[in-house]
């Protein structure tokens, strides 16, 4: 579903909607944001951090396979952030 972000202002019973889809809100018809259900965004964070840590545990397990030559400390660092 698209609105305008004046749309959303005058017709906040569109929220209603969220069960069923998401909400792109646009300005000067471009996408300015996107409205989703709670719960939705609850796992979107989780699955976010469950990455993170994937990422860093790999870059961790890599400085373990380290031999000389091999990747520097400052590389590792960089893939951790």
């Amino acid at each position: 579903m698209n609105i305008t972000a004046t749309q959303l202002k005058q017709q906040t019973h569109i929220l209603s909607h969220l069960k069923e889809e998401d909400i792109i809100v646009t300005k000067r018809d471009k996408p300015f944001a996107v409205i989703i259900a709670y719960d939705k965004y609850q796992e979107m964070l989780t699955q976010n951090q469950q990455q993170a840590i994937k990422k860093k545990i790999q870059a961790l397990q890599s400085m373990e396979a380290i031999d000389l030559g091999g990747k520097d400390y400052q590389s590792i660092k960089s893939e951790m952030a």
